[in-house]
């Protein structure tokens, strides 16, 4: 069975110990309404994820695929796991992997982050229109 964002939310909750009214408080929503979203009747929207990764440290890919760690790797964490380390030639074959992977995991990342931008521009230039309209309309009906 694959688990879902939703059923993601829940696990992150979980293990960061807070009930449902303290864990929607912290990313500005009620209740009700994180627990709308924890059980399936809204998705969780891209504003909820920035919060999640913001306040939480939640690693976005995790959220969506599953893959990866939970909690997004920082520099500062990558600075303390490879403390020591001067030259390329001193870290080993699977700690080269890993900054790959993790590499690979933040470009997804941008371009899932630019793709939303885009979304979210294409958004308001037509809520531009509709307002234009909108005005346009009430300025010839003031006229009448």
């Amino acid at each position: 069975m694959q688990i879902t964002e939703n059923q993601r939310l829940r696990i992150i909750r979980k293990s960061l110990k807070l009930n449902q009214k303290e864990f929607g408080d912290s990313i500005g929503l009620t209740q009700g309404g994180y627990s709308d979203i924890e059980r399936g009747k809204n998705s969780v929207s891209g504003r909820i994820k920035i919060f999640l990764n913001q306040i939480h440290n939640i690693n976005i890919h995790w959220l969506e695929t599953g893959e990866g760690e939970m909690f997004s790797v920082t520099i500062e964490d990558l600075a303390k796991n490879f403390v020591g380390f001067r030259k390329p030639g001193e870290l080993s074959p699977e700690e080269i992997e890993k900054l790959n992977l993790e590499l690979e995991h933040l470009k997804a990342e941008i371009f899932r982050a630019q793709c939303e931008i885009n979304l979210y521009r294409d958004l308001c230039a037509s809520k531009d229109k509709v307002i234009s309209g909108l005005e346009e309309l009430v300025k010839l009906m003031r006229e009448r």
